[in-house]
């Protein structure tokens, strides 16, 4: 429950960075984002903490711009 609004805020920014209407150096914010509303909707701190890490370190290829290649059939 303490999660759900923040991954959801995190998610729509992670995919408007993947479609280019947001830079990629909105990716730390949105990060810090995701834990500040975990921690705002009764997350304890350790948690949020390690929901912070695991998108910092894991987060970069799903927030990298979309190439779409289109090919002949």
């Amino acid at each position: 429950k303490n999660f759900m609004r923040g991954s959801l805020v995190h998610d729509a920014l992670y995919q408007l960075m993947r479609e280019g209407h947001l830079s990629q150096d909105c990716r730390q914010t949105a990060d810090e984002e995701l834990r500040r509303i975990c921690r705002e909707d009764g997350m304890s701190s350790i948690r949020a903490w390690w929901v912070y890490r695991g998108v910092r370190i894991g987060g970069g290829p799903a927030a990298r711009i979309e190439r779409v290649v289109l090919t002949a059939p």
